[in-house]
């Protein structure tokens, strides 16, 4: 998760129930094969879920699932913490 890619790819599912693989594609500025990879190890972890979009079977939508939520609201704790420290 601490990857900047991951990171961004976290923060951009954070707010939202779903984004579509194209859209996230377009909000993380990497390669497809790139996010393709960080999409994979995400669900491997079970920090994110991709089911296919029932509009469109070739779209794939991502989020963030439970486990995925509450690591990432952990995370952003955890850095605000630091923050609060390193400022005094």
């Amino acid at each position: 998760m601490h990857e900047p890619v991951r990171l961004r790819l976290l923060a951009a599912l954070a707010p939202t129930d779903y984004i579509d693989f194209s859209a996230l594609l377009r909000l993380v500025g990497v390669s497809k094969s790139a996010l393709s990879k960080h999409v994979s190890a995400l669900t491997d972890a079970g920090v994110i879920a991709v089911v296919n979009s029932p509009d469109d079977k070739r779209a794939r939508r991502i989020s963030l699932t439970e486990l995925g939520r509450r690591s990432f609201d952990a995370y952003l704790k955890q850095l605000e913490q630091i923050v609060r420290e390193a400022r005094g």
